[in-house]
């Protein structure tokens, strides 16, 4: 099971870790804010924050990422923003 928090609210999956980001967000959450573009990366019109517990855990570091590029499995335990 994947567990991680969605725009502040906390999700758990069983969907494949190595599913793109992208789908889950728009098809199983319904958030259709983060556009399907390209799909390779280049265009960012699937850019989200994902963000991770800085070292200390005192703060959130957040940098943006290219759901259509990055794995479900990548975002365990962290916080992901989007539209």
């Amino acid at each position: 099971m994947i567990s991680f928090y969605l725009n502040d609210q906390p999700v758990h999956t069983t969907e494949p870790p190595a599913s793109a980001l992208l789908d889950f967000v728009r098809y199983h959450e319904h958030l259709t804010g983060t556009k399907i573009g390209c799909r390779e990366g280049d265009c960012g019109a699937c850019t989200v924050l994902v963000g991770e517990l800085a070292e200390g855990g005192q703060r959130i570091n957040y940098q943006s990422m290219t759901s259509c590029l990055t794995p479900l499995g990548n975002v365990r335990g962290k916080h992901v923003v989007t539209v």
